[in-house]
């Protein structure tokens, strides 16, 4: 009996997880979104941590309730948040994955983390690993529009990466090597279109900060743009050395969705994306403006 119970006991180490895995997830007034992300990792990782920041709803309740410990942090921008989670959470497993509250692990790509949370963490030479991620637009999957596929660096070990110090599109920075993990998450924000909308307002004024303070030659340290880096690196390269230079950005943007990037091959739910996300970006060129205008109206204060 002594031998099979020995037995037994060997049997279940080998069904166990070499490593660990906790989740981090930034939230504010996300209960319509919270249930389906918490049920996609619940029950197979470590630990999950919801980092509220003064919801108004029943977020940190239902947080709770399905299992998640919840920490109270007032905001700090979108990096710097993410940043103290980093540093001040209770987070003591092998890997960390960051997810936003409407995004949810699919199968498959619940399938390939835990194949590498079956190696011992020492065994993997990767320190983080890119995930490809679905987004929903009214209700069906872009799988076009230049949003699919759609790598993110989200899956990284502990203490080995941080994200840029940038007020939006931020970007996370790995000490090591990187990789690749097969599977989805799929991001689709159930809130409906006026919060999405209400977001990408806020998105631009920032965006058009960034934009302000590099061409005032602001130096921040963060993602090294680079031609023939990681995909990450390509697109700020060809961001910041490109597209900056570009004139009608937003008519650019559409034609390069809906043409270049066959949004057309979407239907009417790609035509209407792009013509989203082409009306962003002259949000962000008129808050440009604005911000130019400003400079320029403070200068001739001065003289």
């Amino acid at each position: 009996m002594i031998a099979g119970s020995d037995t037994d006991a060997a049997d279940e180490a080998r069904r166990l997880p070499a490593a660990t895995l906790d989740v981090i997830i930034l939230t504010r007034n996300e209960e319509l979104n919270i249930p389906a992300t918490l049920a996609s990792v619940l029950g197979w990782v470590r630990h999950v941590f919801v980092v509220d920041s003064g919801s108004a709803d029943a977020t940190r309740e239902i947080a709770r309730s399905l299992g998640a410990t919840v920490v109270e942090q007032p905001w700090l921008g979108y990096a710097r948040q993410k940043n103290w989670a980093l540093a001040n959470l209770a987070v003591t497993a092998n890997w960390v994955m960051i997810l936003d509250a409407d995004e949810r692990v699919m199968p498959d790509l619940r399938q390939s983390i835990q194949n590498v949370l079956a190696r011992r963490p020492e065994d993997v030479p990767e320190s983080g690993f890119f995930i490809n991620r679905y987004f929903v637009f009214l209700g069906a999957r872009i799988r076009h529009c230049g949003y699919y596929p759609s790598y993110n660096l989200r899956l990284f070990k502990r203490g080995r990466a941080r994200y840029e110090e940038r007020e939006v599109h931020e970007h996370m920075l790995v000490e090591g090597s990187v990789g690749y993990l097969e599977g989805h998450l799929e991001h689709e924000d159930r809130r409906g279109l006026e919060e999405y909308m209400a977001k990408h307002n806020r998105y631009s004024t920032l965006e058009a900060r960034e934009i302000f303070a590099l061409r005032r030659g602001s130096k921040r340290e963060g993602l090294v743009p680079s031609l023939s880096g990681h995909p990450m690196q390509r697109r700020r390269w060809l961001k910041e050395a490109v597209y900056a230079r570009l004139p009608g950005k937003w008519l650019f943007r559409f034609f390069f969705m809906y043409v270049v990037r066959a949004g057309f091959l979407d239907g009417l739910n790609g035509l209407r994306f792009c013509l989203f996300m082409s009306a962003y970006e002259m949000l962000v060129g008129l808050k440009l403006v604005e911000l130019e205008k400003a400079e320029q109206s403070m200068r001739k204060g001065r003289v």
